[in-house]
């Protein structure tokens, strides 16, 4: 009975694939133009390196209140009582039946009861219980692939979070960049207007030519024409921020100035640390171990299947009478099936099984090597991105330089007033582009971290009862 009970699980033992990890995650050393973090790994929660206690509020309640992350908890707890079910089979089952009969035999046949009666009432109670050994550990596989599932489940809950994270704090800041260009270049076509109606006067004056007010009325309605996708841009991402926190459109949150975030340290991750923390990876690697636990349960369905029965009961036509003497009833038996031949079915099944233990291996290197083609194009673009905010504001610097000189030189009586306005345009609009690459650094930090694993969000067991 031990050794029934102890079982051999056959089929392959779990082995996680072996995957070629890179020395570096790029060709040569980039992101150098930012501040490197010195803890190391990510924290919990990611986003507050960007210090904004507003920020921090928003990406919360979109974590508390989201849909999205309640379907995942509810599917996870689903899948972790898939496990508990499964794990019942390792237990003999029991079951216990009352039935009450009115039964009448008539006259053709002969009376079943010592007395003769042909109509009578038969009350029958009985205890089954039954018991299939896991002798070649088909149920022990079946468990192991149950939970590698719901592994699987848990890594796609910690993914749902980090993708609504990232979406949000990419979300949340584009609105502010968005409402600041808009400001910006709001300014800078009040500025062309009212150049434009300086131009008109000198015109009427003689001092300027109809071809000079021309081209300041195109510069004018190009400048307004660039509004117009700005506006549309920052509304439809106010109502996806609204969205993601599970508010309606109509209740988004207040626009966050773009001065309120700080440029976060750049996290150190090393290849290796990057295979256990991105939760695509992992939920790729239960794939492979559910894939390995079902070719034991196809191979374990062509060896010989034992179970074991007994049955302990009564019968009586009065319910009180139907355990006294004579009236038990009991069996005991067992039951070994072997197959023999099932014109290859089995050992195809068997087969396939191997091959999607192969197929899943292979996708799993498969997300490892995109993994680190995200980190690097994640890596790349921060450095880019960084390279091109000192440019920008290199470019508003001198640029404000040439506005403060002009207007220097207006109230000196050195320039005109379409010059002086001319020059706060350039400024306005470097302001602008500034703000656009830095929004876009923010943007690419946040990929970055995302593309890192974002952190462990939830680990703990907890996390299938929450």
């Amino acid at each position: 009975m031990a050794v029934l009970l102890a079982g051999c699980a056959v089929g392959p033992d779990y082995v996680r694939p072996e995957v070629q990890k890179p020395q570096s995650l790029t060709r040569t050393p980039v992101a150098t133009a930012l501040p490197v973090s010195t803890t190391g790994g990510i924290g919990h929660q990611w986003w507050q390196a960007f210090g904004s206690a507003e920020l921090d509020s928003i990406v919360q309640e979109a974590l508390d209140k989201s849909p999205s992350i309640e379907a995942a908890q509810a599917t996870l707890r689903a899948a972790h009582q898939n496990v508990v079910a499964q794990r019942g089979y390792f237990l003999p089952s029991a079951q216990l039946g009352y039935n009450p009969t009115r039964q009448n035999t008539g006259q053709s046949l002969s009376p079943p009861l010592n007395n003769g009666e042909s109509l009578y009432t038969y009350h029958t109670a009985q205890l089954s219980v039954s018991y299939a050994p896991d002798l070649f550990g088909s149920n022990r596989r079946q468990v192991e692939g149950l939970q590698a599932a719901e592994e699987s489940q848990r890594l796609q809950l910690q993914a749902a979070r980090l993708s609504l994270a990232a979406n949000l704090v990419a979300a949340v800041i584009q609105t502010s960049m968005l409402q600041e260009q808009t400001d910006l270049l709001q300014q800078a076509t009040e500025a062309a207007q009212q150049q434009l109606q300086h131009m008109r006067k000198q015109q009427a004056n003689g001092y300027a030519s109809g071809l000079e007010v021309a081209t300041q009325q195109t510069l004018l309605l190009q400048l307004q024409q660039q509004l117009v996708p700005l506006q549309k841009s920052l509304e439809q991402t106010r109502n996806l921020v609204a969205t993601l926190m599970a508010r309606t459109p109509d209740q988004a949150p207040a626009l966050l100035p773009l001065s309120g975030y700080q440029l976060p340290l750049l996290p150190q991750v090393v290849p290796s640390q990057l295979v256990d923390q991105r939760p695509d990876i992992r939920a790729a690697e239960t794939q492979v171990q559910q894939a390995s636990a079902a070719v034991g349960v196809a191979t374990a369905a062509r060896l010989p299947q034992l179970s074991i029965s007994a049955a302990y009961g009564g019968g009586a036509t009065t319910f009180a009478r139907m355990f006294s003497a004579g009236n038990v009833t009991w069996a005991l038996g067992a039951n070994l099936l072997a197959p023999l031949f099932n014109g290859g079915t089995l050992r195809a099944r068997q087969q396939a099984a191997e091959a999607e233990l192969q197929a899943s291996a292979a996708s799993y290197q498969s997300t490892v090597l995109s993994a680190f083609q995200d980190v690097a194009n994640a890596l790349y673009a921060v450095d880019a991105d960084a390279r091109a905010l000192r440019m920008s504001r290199d470019s508003e610097e001198a640029s404000y330089t040439t506005w403060k000189l002009s207007d220097s030189q207006l109230k000196a009586g050195y320039a005109s007033m379409p010059t002086s306005l001319a020059a706060k345009q350039s400024w306005l609009q470097a302001q602008a582009a500034r703000v656009a690459a830095q929004g876009s650094l923010y943007g690419d930090v946040v990929a970055l971290y995302q593309s890192l694993g974002g952190g462990v969000l939830r680990t703990d067991a907890s996390a299938s009862a929450n």
